[in-house]
């Protein structure tokens, strides 16, 4: 790689993103951008090839298309990456390889991202718009989608911008706890405040993100995690400082392991991490705040340079916004599809809904908010305070 590619090697290294499973960097020393996708080029047989993060959708809602489409079975090609921070790296491998004379790589039709990856993806041009027009169900679809995936050349939404990104799946951020630590007739965790129980001093892992760990703090305040100016919300730095105390660590890799092992009491992560541990524990609980959460979203994301979407790459994108994805990726992935969100608790997928016994309330799903990309002088207002809060 050239300068040119080493430059924006490290401004990705530079943002300041969400973490773990949807993880955007990983902030360790020498990383280098690698050639995955050379590996991957000869995987691209089919009609269809898809590049996706692990688990996001089951494998029995690709055999469903298969067997929905009349090509043969082996039409659709899927590879599978462990980290979003890896299909990224596609992207940009790709990209990196079309600049080279007389070479032209072999790239996915679609490509898993998350909703905070889009605005540096476009930024940095690894990716290109996609037209709605051929999707049937797109001018149904909740408001909130359009929303977030319309943007700008620079990222930032735009009601008038093009469409970059077709969700698929998203997951809010709750809280797992252990409901043994919390003493006899203790009322179940609730809302955000809960999180400075005095019985959980030092004992609560939150990842180590600003964004994340501001946007809670303004959730329980009553505020929008995407506020402008965190001046103008009253008693939010001291929100904060009272919740710093509260944490043993800021780290998103290793803190369910904490709470298995009993250095923590309660961990803050995305709920598609969390509701397989609650499952499998009965000691330990899960909450949505009722007051509203975070979400993140899997989006399908079209290489910049990937041809025209054939008709069976259109057909996914119908297939992954039907009724028959939205119910399978209930019954098999336990995951939210766009569908649901605004929806009454009782269309939610059986895992989620509060007589399964998980999830004692789903109210805070309904005030979920996406945190969407910062002016600068905004961004620049979230670190100062975030700067402080550490060092305090």
């Amino acid at each position: 790689y050239g300068l040119k590619e080493y430059c924006l090697a490290c401004w990705v290294l530079a943002c300041p993103l969400p973490m773990n499973r949807r993880i955007f960097l990983v902030r360790t020393l020498g990383l280098t951008l690698t050639s995955l996708a050379a590996g991957c080029q000869r995987l691209w047989r089919g009609d269809l090839g898809l590049a996706m993060l692990a688990g996001s959708v089951p494998g029995q809602l690709v055999q469903a298309f298969q067997r929905s489409q009349a090509a043969p079975s082996g039409q659709v090609s899927v590879v599978t990456k462990d980290s979003l921070l890896e299909l990224y790296r596609l992207l940009q491998d790709w990209q990196a390889q079309s600049t080279v004379p007389q070479t032209a790589p072999q790239t996915a039709q679609w490509v898993t991202q998350a909703d905070f990856w889009l605005a540096p993806a476009i930024q940095q041009g690894l990716i290109q718009p996609i037209s709605p027009d051929t999707l049937d169900r797109w001018p149904q679809i909740p408001e909130v989608w359009p929303t977030l995936v319309r943007r700008n050349d620079q990222g930032l939404a735009d009601a008038a911008g093009a469409v970059w990104a077709i969700p698929y799946r998203w997951t809010p951020l709750a809280i797992l706890y252990d409901h043994r630590g919390l003493g006899a007739g203790a009322d179940p965790v609730q809302r955000w405040a809960d999180l400075l129980r005095p019985e959980w001093q030092q004992r609560l892992m939150l990842p180590d993100d600003e964004r994340i760990v501001i946007g809670l703090a303004l959730k329980a305040l009553d505020a929008s995690a995407n506020t402008l100016d965190l001046a103008a919300v009253r008693d939010l730095e001291d929100f904060l400082a009272q919740l710093h105390r509260q944490v043993r660590w800021y780290n998103a890799t290793h803190s369910l392991k904490a709470l298995m092992i009993g250095d923590a009491t309660a961990v803050v992560g995305w709920l598609d991490d969390l509701l397989p541990i609650a499952q499998r524990y009965r000691h330990l609980s899960l909450s949505v705040p009722t007051e509203g959460t975070l979400a993140s979203a899997d989006l399908w994301v079209r290489p910049r340079v990937a041809p025209p979407p054939s008709d069976v790459a259109t057909a996914w994108l119908n297939f992954c916004l039907s009724n028959t994805f939205t119910e399978q990726l209930g019954i098999f992935g336990q995951g939210l599809s766009p569908w649901h969100w605004g929806s009454d608790p009782a269309d939610l997928p059986p895992a989620f809904q509060p007589a399964a016994g998980q999830l004692p309330s789903t109210a805070g799903l309904e005030n979920s908010e996406f945190l969407m990309p910062l002016p600068a002088d905004s961004q620049a207002q979230y670190h100062q305070v975030w700067q402080r809060l550490r060092t305090a």
